[in-house]
């Protein structure tokens, strides 16, 4: 069976993102569709073996499942040349990355802001930036880029430290007039409050680069940064 356009464009989303959920696909590529329409698709593309279902993700604090998880299926990962190997484990970290996209993307849809380009693990020698994205923020007159890291609470203090430091050596070498915000986005108030205490003990220039903020309040704090 031929791909459609949109097919192909489901299997491109996926294989940046390494794995999204039917919530992420349903809304990125099927605003215009019914619900049922997107699980169809899915369900055709897993059949063909271009899709694989890694597992359901988890839902809220309180545990239970949500939406079915997906990776590129063994044809998936030969029509795009992509040599890693699947997960057998859902990526909460890879879904929080699509989370924060996909928060941008609903911003864009408001009339908030415009992406005007964005990349998902973008190296930035020493590091690599989990989401990085360059906005248009029209009511502002102001255009502004980022490197979004994704934070689950998991990481501890002396490697936010060290990734921090390996920013500034980026920014140090950097040859560009103005270097991005790095941005840490948490799904907690606690780790909000633990970051902000880790970043009060760097130096003074490093703590200008970094900012914290929950995934709830991303974009309006994205509009003062």
């Amino acid at each position: 069976m031929e791909l459609t356009p949109r097919d192909i464009q489901i299997l491109k989303l996926v294989g940046t993102f390494t794995q999204l959920s039917s919530l992420h696909l349903s809304e990125l590529l099927f605003s215009d569709r019914s619900h049922s329409v997107p699980n169809t698709v899915m369900r055709r593309l897993v059949r063909l073996g271009y899709l694989a279902r890694v597992g359901r993700r988890a839902h809220g604090d309180k545990g239970g499942t949500s939406a079915y998880v997906y990776q590129l299926g063994r044809y998936g990962r030969a029509l795009l040349e992509v040599e890693s190997r699947p997960s057998v484990v859902v990526s909460d970290h890879a879904l929080m990355i699509a989370d924060t996209y996909l928060e941008l993307r609903r911003a864009e849809k408001a009339g908030v802001l415009v992406v005007k380009r964005w990349e998902v693990e973008l190296p930035v020698p020493p590091v690599r930036a989990d989401l990085f994205t360059v906005l248009d923020f029209p009511a502002q007159q102001r255009t502004a880029s980022y490197f979004l890291e994704i934070d689950l609470g998991t990481e501890r203090p002396v490697r936010i430290v060290e990734k921090i430091a390996g920013y500034w050596r980026a920014a140090e070498s950097s040859q560009e007039e103005y270097f991005p915000y790095v941005v840490f986005v948490v799904k907690q108030e606690g780790r909000k409050a633990e970051m902000g205490r880790i970043i009060r003990k760097l130096p003074a220039p490093q703590q200008e680069m970094v900012k914290v903020v929950h995934i709830r309040e991303l974009i309006p704090q994205l509009l003062q940064i």
